[in-house]
């Protein structure tokens, strides 16, 4: 009688041990979608055209950076809502342009896919940790894909301009586009660019790239990299229509 009480208590958890490995990556997004970000106020980030100039909070360039191809349209193959990004890099403190930086930007697809990267990773949160060494540690590329990467070097304005696509979610962050800021061996700035909820929410639910993969279920309430950047003002990006697509803008102030 012990013996079968035993095996079946034994065969419980193996079942469920099982089960849990089978769910993993719905467990891990169920964890990850908690709200946590009570704490994180979001600002509208300075437009170029606008006469204020604010130091760009610090955040991790994340683990899918690689060196971008110098270039202003970074679409390639990609479809999705058109994107032109516009970007100012100035002083802070003065707000004089910063002329002769390289400006780089990344970001996901419609689907949530980063190029270089497996492309499974975007709907798989226990997956991807398992993928990368932290969640600070670049990861080398695995393949030779480049899309939605580009570089441009300020002018004596301290402008660049990027034509791209509105980026798509992925496990387990909300919508976001990366930037680096640096010139030679000084790097200046890393941070990223966040959108509107409301406007993410509009474009995956009715937009024929990004509705077969839904709505994001992270937000700025939950995303846990931003939860991790209490000091974040100034990184929302206001987007707005545009014949063509969608027209944004940002100043990066630097020290």
């Amino acid at each position: 009688m012990r013996r079968r009480v035993f095996l079946w208590s034994g065969g419980a958890v193996l079942g469920v041990a099982s089960l849990a490995w089978w769910q993993r990556n719905e467990v891990v997004g169920a964890l990850a979608r908690l709200p946590r970000n009570d704490h994180v106020r979001l600002s509208p980030a300075p437009g170029v055209d606008q006469d204020l100039c604010l130091l760009t909070p610090e955040q991790t360039e994340g683990p899918f950076f690689f060196q971008s191809p110098v270039r202003s349209d970074i679409r390639e193959d990609r479809s999705g809502l058109p994107l032109s990004l516009r970007l100012q890099v100035v002083r802070a403190e003065g707000c004089q342009p910063v002329a002769g930086a390289l400006v780089e930007v990344w970001h996901c697809d419609a689907a949530g896919q980063y190029s270089g990267y497996p492309e499974t990773l975007s709907r798989r949160p226990f997956d991807t940790l398992m993928f990368l060494d932290g969640p600070n540690d670049t990861v080398e590329p695995v393949n030779g894909k480049t899309y939605l990467r580009g570089s441009q070097v300020s002018d004596e304005s301290g402008l660049v301009s990027f034509q791209t696509v509105l980026p798509g979610w992925y496990e387990p962050r909300v919508p976001h586009i990366h930037v680096r800021v640096s010139a030679g061996s000084v790097r200046y700035l890393a941070s990223q660019l966040y959108f509107p909820d409301e406007l993410t929410e509009l474009v995956y639910s009715d937009h024929p790239d990004y509705a077969p993969h839904g709505t994001s279920p992270y937000t700025h309430a939950n995303d846990g990299v931003l939860g991790m950047s209490p000091d974040s003002e100034g990184l929302l990006i206001q987007p707005v229509a545009s014949e063509s697509g969608l027209t944004a803008s940002c100043k990066l102030g630097v020290a």
